[in-house]
Protein backbone atom coordinates (compact mmCIF):
# COMPACT_ATOMS: atom_id res chain seq x y z
CA UNK A 1 0.00 0.00 0.00
CA UNK A 2 1.37 3.34 -0.62
CA UNK A 3 1.75 6.13 1.45
CA UNK A 4 -1.51 7.42 2.12
CA UNK A 5 -3.48 5.40 4.83
CA UNK A 6 -6.70 5.70 3.10
CA UNK A 7 -5.18 4.97 -0.46
CA UNK A 8 -7.81 2.04 -1.60
CA UNK A 9 -6.00 0.98 -4.83
CA UNK A 10 -5.41 -2.45 -3.22
CA UNK A 11 -8.50 -2.37 -1.02
CA UNK A 12 -11.42 -2.79 -4.12
CA UNK A 13 -12.84 -5.40 -1.95
CA UNK A 14 -16.48 -6.19 -3.49
CA UNK A 15 -15.68 -3.86 -6.60
CA UNK A 16 -13.43 -3.25 -9.23
CA UNK A 17 -12.55 0.68 -9.41
CA UNK A 18 -12.30 0.44 -13.44
CA UNK A 19 -14.91 -1.02 -14.71
CA UNK A 20 -17.21 -0.63 -11.45
CA UNK A 21 -18.44 -4.56 -11.47
CA UNK A 22 -19.56 -6.57 -8.38
CA UNK A 23 -16.49 -9.06 -8.32
CA UNK A 24 -16.48 -10.56 -4.60
CA UNK A 25 -20.81 -8.89 -4.26
CA UNK A 26 -22.57 -12.35 -3.73
CA UNK A 27 -26.40 -13.17 -4.09
CA UNK A 28 -27.51 -16.41 -2.75
CA UNK A 29 -30.97 -17.59 -2.51
CA UNK A 30 -31.62 -19.17 1.44
CA UNK A 31 -35.26 -19.85 0.78
CA UNK A 32 -38.39 -19.39 -1.28
CA UNK A 33 -38.54 -15.57 -1.72
CA UNK A 34 -35.08 -14.73 0.09
CA UNK A 35 -32.00 -13.59 -0.92
CA UNK A 36 -28.75 -12.90 0.47
CA UNK A 37 -26.08 -10.38 -0.16
CA UNK A 38 -22.20 -10.62 1.09
CA UNK A 39 -19.87 -8.53 0.69
CA UNK A 40 -16.00 -9.11 1.95
CA UNK A 41 -13.60 -6.45 2.23
CA UNK A 42 -11.10 -4.32 3.99
CA UNK A 43 -11.41 -1.33 6.05
CA UNK A 44 -9.58 0.87 8.00
CA UNK A 45 -10.14 1.64 11.95
CA UNK A 46 -8.88 4.72 12.60
CA UNK A 47 -7.25 4.68 16.00
CA UNK A 48 -5.66 8.11 16.74
CA UNK A 49 -2.93 7.93 14.13
CA UNK A 50 -2.94 4.39 13.53
CA UNK A 51 -5.15 3.09 10.73
CA UNK A 52 -4.86 -0.92 10.56
CA UNK A 53 -6.42 -2.64 8.65
CA UNK A 54 -9.71 -5.06 9.20
CA UNK A 55 -11.50 -8.03 7.27
CA UNK A 56 -14.89 -6.90 7.27
CA UNK A 57 -17.93 -8.39 5.72
CA UNK A 58 -21.50 -6.56 4.51
CA UNK A 59 -24.44 -8.46 4.59
CA UNK A 60 -28.18 -8.06 3.76
CA UNK A 61 -30.98 -10.55 3.53
CA UNK A 62 -34.68 -10.07 2.15
CA UNK A 63 -35.93 -12.23 4.97
CA UNK A 64 -34.71 -8.14 6.72
CA UNK A 65 -34.94 -6.14 4.28
CA UNK A 66 -34.52 -2.56 5.98
CA UNK A 67 -31.11 -3.76 7.63
CA UNK A 68 -27.19 -4.63 6.77
CA UNK A 69 -25.35 -6.59 8.69
CA UNK A 70 -21.87 -5.16 9.79
CA UNK A 71 -19.22 -7.41 10.67
CA UNK A 72 -15.73 -7.17 11.47
CA UNK A 73 -12.46 -9.10 12.61
CA UNK A 74 -10.12 -6.53 14.64
CA UNK A 75 -7.03 -8.81 14.86
CA UNK A 76 -8.52 -11.48 17.50
CA UNK A 77 -10.51 -14.26 17.72
CA UNK A 78 -13.55 -11.89 18.45
CA UNK A 79 -15.32 -10.66 15.91
CA UNK A 80 -17.24 -7.43 16.22
CA UNK A 81 -20.89 -7.29 14.67
CA UNK A 82 -23.53 -4.24 14.06
CA UNK A 83 -27.12 -4.20 12.04
CA UNK A 84 -28.57 -1.11 11.06
CA UNK A 85 -30.65 0.87 8.67
CA UNK A 86 -30.31 0.09 4.79
CA UNK A 87 -31.22 3.47 3.83
CA UNK A 88 -28.61 4.94 6.69
CA UNK A 89 -26.28 3.37 4.59
CA UNK A 90 -27.92 4.53 1.37
CA UNK A 91 -27.85 7.98 2.74
CA UNK A 92 -24.41 8.30 4.11
CA UNK A 93 -23.24 7.86 0.34
CA UNK A 94 -24.20 11.11 0.00
CA UNK A 95 -24.09 13.18 3.25
CA UNK A 96 -23.68 13.29 7.31
CA UNK A 97 -27.00 11.02 8.23
CA UNK A 98 -27.69 9.16 11.50
CA UNK A 99 -28.57 9.73 15.17
CA UNK A 100 -27.43 8.14 18.03
CA UNK A 101 -25.17 4.96 17.93
CA UNK A 102 -24.56 4.91 14.10
CA UNK A 103 -23.43 7.69 11.81
CA UNK A 104 -22.04 7.67 8.29
CA UNK A 105 -20.80 9.71 6.00
CA UNK A 106 -18.78 10.59 2.53
CA UNK A 107 -15.21 11.71 2.59
CA UNK A 108 -12.80 12.37 -0.15
CA UNK A 109 -9.28 12.09 1.41
CA UNK A 110 -5.97 13.00 -1.00
CA UNK A 111 -8.41 11.59 -3.86
CA UNK A 112 -9.42 8.16 -1.89
CA UNK A 113 -13.30 7.97 -1.84
CA UNK A 114 -14.42 7.24 1.07
CA UNK A 115 -17.59 6.45 3.45
CA UNK A 116 -16.95 6.48 7.42
CA UNK A 117 -18.86 4.53 9.92
CA UNK A 118 -19.07 5.71 13.42
CA UNK A 119 -20.28 3.14 16.03
CA UNK A 120 -20.71 4.73 19.44
CA UNK A 121 -21.54 1.76 22.11
CA UNK A 122 -21.03 2.57 25.84
CA UNK A 123 -18.02 4.47 26.40
CA UNK A 124 -16.52 3.67 23.16
CA UNK A 125 -16.84 4.38 19.51
CA UNK A 126 -15.12 3.15 16.59
CA UNK A 127 -14.84 4.67 13.56
CA UNK A 128 -14.10 2.79 10.27
CA UNK A 129 -12.97 3.90 6.56
CA UNK A 130 -14.66 2.08 4.31
CA UNK A 131 -13.71 2.79 -0.05
CA UNK A 132 -17.21 4.21 -1.37
CA UNK A 133 -16.63 2.25 -4.18
CA UNK A 134 -17.04 -1.09 -2.92
CA UNK A 135 -20.41 0.17 -0.63
CA UNK A 136 -21.76 1.54 -3.49
CA UNK A 137 -21.34 -1.96 -5.08
CA UNK A 138 -22.81 -3.56 -2.14
CA UNK A 139 -25.47 -1.34 -2.00
CA UNK A 140 -26.45 -1.65 -5.44
CA UNK A 141 -26.45 -5.08 -5.58
CA UNK A 142 -29.06 -4.77 -2.26
CA UNK A 143 -31.31 -2.39 -4.24
CA UNK A 144 -31.74 -4.80 -7.23
CA UNK A 145 -32.64 -7.64 -4.61
CA UNK A 146 -35.11 -5.58 -3.47
CA UNK A 147 -35.16 -1.90 -4.24
CA UNK A 148 -36.01 0.99 -1.87
CA UNK A 149 -39.63 1.47 -0.55
CA UNK A 150 -40.67 -1.97 -1.84
CA UNK A 151 -39.23 -3.45 1.83
CA UNK A 152 -42.29 -3.92 3.18
CA UNK A 153 -43.67 -6.11 0.26
CA UNK A 154 -40.64 -8.61 1.71
CA UNK A 155 -41.42 -9.03 5.45
CA UNK A 156 -43.41 -12.17 6.43
CA UNK A 157 -46.16 -10.93 8.59
CA UNK A 158 -47.75 -13.80 9.17
CA UNK A 159 -44.94 -15.71 10.62
CA UNK A 160 -43.76 -13.07 12.71
CA UNK A 161 -47.17 -12.46 13.94
CA UNK A 162 -47.70 -16.31 14.71
CA UNK A 163 -44.64 -16.12 16.39
CA UNK A 164 -45.43 -13.62 19.08
CA UNK A 165 -49.14 -15.01 19.35
CA UNK A 166 -47.35 -18.70 19.92
CA UNK A 167 -44.87 -16.67 23.29
CA UNK A 168 -47.14 -15.18 24.83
Amino acid sequence: MSGNAFDTDDDRGCADAENHSHEGVHAERTGIGCETVTCRTLVRLVQGQEYPQATTDLRYDSAEPFSVGLEFNVGTDRSVEWTFGRELLVSGLRRLSGLGDVQIWPSRIRGAELVFISLHSGDSTDLVAAPAIVIKAFLERTLAVVPLGEETRYLDIQSATAQLLNET
